[in-house]
């Protein structure tokens, strides 16, 4: 490492080499030091014969002195005020306090390099000069040593040609060559160029610009390529952990920070579909502001200098993720802050704030899923001194198309073309949307502050994108949601040890059990259950829902027991049920109606609707009741009550057999689970939606509410396809769609219920499709 010091230090700074490897690492600098010498001489040589004039380098040094390290350039001390820059933006950077660009190449199709160059030495402004180096996740094979070869003579040529330049500041040799690769040897490669450059210009430094800081890597980089002066890391989010991560590796040389800005995409959060949300530009500019004042700063006795990424505009999964430039040459905020860091003053012309930006009422953050050929109202809000010159902002909105890019490590993507007719509307900061394609979208909105001067370069724009997704589905009227609620919850409040009649007689909760389930819904905002019997145990839920003005509602459940003997459908029957057990079913079924209609008339202030019989009629089932029969249950029982009445079964049933019980029901209840016929979670609410428009279709008249749906945590049956995360994205999807389409969703279930499937698996599906655990602490879903 070449640095001048005042205090007596090894050529090589001790912690560059891992304790354990030094005499190997010490060995390989030797070798590379006669290497070094010899390509010296060479070079020497070779420029003394060629008629090229004396150099107009600027030399650059670094120094270590008692306060820590620092640049020199032209033997005065060098602060680095930098950005990322591919095009010539230096006038407006330059005005920001700007004084150092960073480049990705020295050889651009997109642009001239040396044009570029020239322009900043005119401006005062020095380069970071990136050597493109392949990198293997491109391709390129560094056991191939004609590739190597190939790859090192052109460089050469490069570091020919620009090495003289005034404007170079330092050499950067590749791009984030470590990101996704696995072959040290391209660690060799890049000591082998940080040698050749020495032999051909020793008056700029020689850095690589690592993708984080990860301690093995700086470990390997170090010990393979110790030509290099030193190292240069590339940080967004884990900017704010790099003091930390550099203190727990013992780092303690200098170092640049060669890429900063804006939480990346790849460590934001993702909507449930996998896009990622990215922050406004006024959240963008409280990141650069935060990122200088509480760690750059922090880092100066290491730090050379720092570029911010990115003064321009790029295409990465967002045609605004990272710059600070729009697309349309407006400075947005983050450049009024980097002004502020680089010179302790505001502009005197500051750019919109942006304070909110919603969706049909919801934000970026929330998944946001709409139904297709429906439209939607968007709505953006800046600050309110912003406001008060409300007739010289101009709003743009578009909808594009969500990235399907693969690239990483900022390689080149195409970029999206905006969808014609997806805003089909628009006043000041509101606009209004509809697709026509199911899908994953984008809406995005900028705001732009025009110069009062025209032609100085001085628009303004804060912009903001909600990622959303377009699904299949059907709107019915406002009043189809039972007591206006979307998401409500099966309740089935039995505890281990505590089961239903299952011919032996019912273990019911306590009292005080049932109040605390109770009251946990209602924290859990939960408005509406769904129980499924007229027994003792749905009593006592009734009873303390009214003695404690418990917020609730509930829709009443009247069992039916088998009535006919499905030993030839039911998987789980082996013998034909005896005739007596029929009769007496018969016998309890009419009981159990009579019940319901007691408990529904008495309770009337809490009772909401009836359901009548739980999946008595698919063909699976081992309740299975004629369906002529729950015809004559269900006119009983509207003609002895007030409340709607419907009957809960399988989709599929009631598109194929339900013709004429949907005309005797005032809803369809509907019961859907695509874990349980093999699906990821990927295509749960698609699948789902499926299913309920195939019901839609087959009775358009009947308006239609989910009585089940849900997605297991656990399950042996289901593998790796039941865990908390999926049933959060079912659920969160699932009241999303049913909120537009405005249908009730009673999501199964409240707890889980040990009591269920299997006695001898534990890990069974029936037990685990609570929001709660059994033991009542919440699931992922609740948190």
């Amino acid at each position: 490492m070449r640095f001048k010091s005042s205090m007596a230090r090894s050529f090589v700074p001790r912690s560059f080499i891992p304790r354990s490897s030094k005499p190997q690492a010490l060995h390989r600098f030797r070798s590379a030091l006669i290497l070094l010498l010899l390509s010296t001489l060479l070079a020497s040589i070779t420029m003394a014969s060629s008629p090229s004039s004396s150099s107009q380098a600027i030399p650059v040094e670094i120094i270590e002195t008692e306060q820590g390290f620092m640049l020199t350039r032209g033997g005065e001390p060098y602060e680095v005020r930098g950005a990322g820059m591919v095009v010539d933006e230096l006038d407006r950077f330059v005005a920001h306090g700007g004084n150092s660009i960073r480049m990705w190449s020295t050889r651009s199709e997109e642009y001239d390099v040396e044009a570029l160059l020239d322009r900043a030495h005119e401006m005062g402004v020095s380069v970071a000069l990136t050597l493109p180096m392949a990198a293997e996740r491109g391709g390129f094979d560094y056991d191939d040593p004609d590739q190597v070869a190939d790859q090192l003579a052109w460089m050469r040529e490069d570091v020919l040609r620009f090495k003289d330049h005034p404007a170079v500041l330092v050499w950067i040799i590749g791009n984030e060559l470590n990101h996704s690769y696995k072959n040290v040897r391209v660690w060799d490669a890049v000591n082998d160029v940080a040698l050749m450059i020495r032999s051909l210009d020793p008056h700029h430094p020689i850095t690589t610009a690592l993708a984080g800081f990860y301690e093995g890597v700086v470990n390997e980089v170090t010990q393979r390529a110790p030509a290099l002066d030193f190292l240069s890391f590339q940080v967004y989010g884990t900017l704010f952990s790099l003091p930390e991560v550099m203190e727990e590796a013992g780092f303690d040389q200098p170092f640049m920070v060669t890429e900063w800005g804006t939480i990346g995409w790849w460590e934001m959060e993702t909507t449930h579909w996998g896009a990622p949300v990215e922050l406004t530009s006024s959240e963008k500019a409280a990141v650069f502001r935060r990122g200088h004042e509480e760690i750059l700063t922090a880092l100066k006795p290491q730090l050379l200098g720092d570029y911010a990424f990115f003064w321009g505009q790029k295409q990465e999964r967002t045609p605004t993720w990272f710059g600070v430039v729009t697309a349309e040459g407006e400075l947005t905020e983050a450049a009024d802050v980097l002004q502020h860091n680089w010179t302790g003053t505001q502009p005197a012309r500051t750019t919109p704030t942006l304070q909110n930006f919603m969706l049909d009422g919801q934000t970026s953050r929330e998944s946001v899923v709409l139904l297709k050929d429906q439209g939607y109202e968007a709505e953006v809000v800046v600050s309110p001194d912003q406001s008060a010159h409300s007739d010289r902002l101009i709003y743009h909105w578009e909808v594009k198309p969500e990235s399907t890019a693969t690239q990483v490590g900022g390689d080149r993507e195409d970029l999206i073309d905006t969808l014609k007719d997806a805003v089909v509307s628009t006043d000041g900061p509101r606009a209004t949307i509809r697709l026509n394609q199911r899908g994953a979208y984008r809406l995005f909105v900028r705001i732009t502050d025009p110069s009062e001067q025209e032609g100085v370069g001085d628009d303004r724009a804060a912009h903001a994108n909600i990622p959303f997704f377009v699904e299949e589905g059907f709107v019915q009227k406002r009043d189809a949601r039972i007591e206006d609620e979307v998401m409500a919850v099966a309740y089935s409040g039995f505890r281990a040890g505590q089961h239903p009649d299952r011919g032996e007689g019912a273990i019911n909760p306590s009292r005080d059990e049932i109040l605390e389930d109770l009251r946990l819904l209602e924290a859990a905002d939960f408005r509406l259950i769904r129980l499924y019997d007229a027994g003792a145990n749905s009593k006592m839920v009734l009873e303390l829902i009214r003695e404690h003005e418990l917020d609730i509602k509930v829709m009443l459940g009247l069992w039916l027991s088998a009535e006919l003997s499905n030993h030839e459908g039911c998987p789980w029957l082996d013998e034909p049920m005896p005739e007596a057990l029929l009769t007496a079913n018969r016998v309890a079924n009419e009981a159990e109606i009579e019940r319901g209609i007691a408990l529904a008339n008495a309770y009337e202030d809490v009772v909401v609707s009836i359901n009548v019989g739980n999946e008595a009629l698919v063909d699976w089932t081992d309740h299975l009741v004629p369906v002529e029969r729950v015809i004559g249950y269900v006119r009983q029982v509207k003609a002895a009550t007030t409340q709607s009445v419907t009957v809960a079964e399988n989709y599929e049933w009631w598109i194929r057999y339900g013709a004429a019980l949907a005309k005797e029901v005032d809803f369809l209840g509907v019961h859907s689970y695509p874990v349980w016929e093999g699906r990821a979670i990927e295509e749960g609410l698609s699948y789902t939606v499926e299913n309920l428009m195939r019901v839609k279709a087959a009775h358009p008249q009947m308006p239609i509410a989910v009585l089940e749906a849900g997605w297991a945590t656990t399950a042996s049956e289901f593998g790796e396809r039941a865990n908390e995360a999926a049933q959060v994205r079912y659920f969160d999807e699932l009241a999303q769609w049913g909120r537009r389409a405005n249908v009730t969703v009673f999501f199964f279930s409240a707890f889980d219920e040990p009591w269920k499937g299997d006695p001898n698996d534990p890990l069974g599906a029936e037990k685990h499709w609570g929001v709660f655990f059994e033991n009542r602490t919440p699931k992922a879903v609740l948190q």
